[in-house]
């Protein structure tokens, strides 16, 4: 066995080792900030360890391997949680005939949030895959990072702007985050 697919077995194993140590700090009783913070510090480890061993694509199969071990730790704790009780029957709930509804409002989040925010992503990841090529990242490294920025890059992006109020600062921030892409659509120009 080589030193690179070594390093990417260690990058896997923290990664699960990480999901493991995460869910045994939910399942204490009081918040546990240390086991915490030690899921988390393996989850970076096995970041850097893929990173190290394998460049991107090590990292996307330790990401791989760690939500496996997510997806069997919640599968296990869903099948022996008890059932809950029955649901109460439906109330109707007076709602005023008069309440304004600020449909136009919703729909401009919605497109701000959805289409907006995707667009922003995919201009972001566009920034950061001309950033690899510029510092010799290879072609497939930068983009596996691209594309695994879209993704991160959008989730981030709807927190960010369903949590501001203003119009202005949404607006803001899907132009900022649109802009790191510019360098990447200028050379495709150019």
């Amino acid at each position: 066995m080589d030193d690179a697919s070594l390093g990417l077995w260690v990058a896997c194993a923290l990664g699960a080792g990480a999901v493991g140590v995460l869910r045994g700090a939910r399942s204490l009783e009081r918040r546990a900030s240390g086991w915490n913070s030690l899921g988390w510090g393996l989850i970076v480890a096995s970041v850097l360890s893929g990173w190290a061993a394998a460049g991107a694509w090590g990292v996307s199969v330790a990401a791989l391997v760690t939500m496996g071990a997510a997806f069997v730790a919640l599968t296990v704790a869903a099948i022996r949680c008890p059932r809950g009780r029955a649901v109460a029957a439906g109330r109707r709930v007076a709602v005023q005939a008069r309440e304004p509804r600020a449909i136009g409002r919703r729909v401009t989040t919605f497109v701000m949030v959805m289409p907006g925010g995707f667009a922003a992503a995919i201009l972001l990841a566009l920034g950061l895959r001309w950033l690899g090529l510029a510092v010799g990242w290879g072609e497939a490294n930068a983009n596996v990072a691209a594309l695994y920025a879209v993704p991160v890059g959008w989730a981030v992006l709807i927190t960010i702007l369903l949590m501001q109020v203003r119009r202005r600062s949404q607006v803001a921030t899907l132009l900022v985050s649109g802009a790191t892409g510019l360098p990447m659509l200028m050379g495709a120009v150019a």
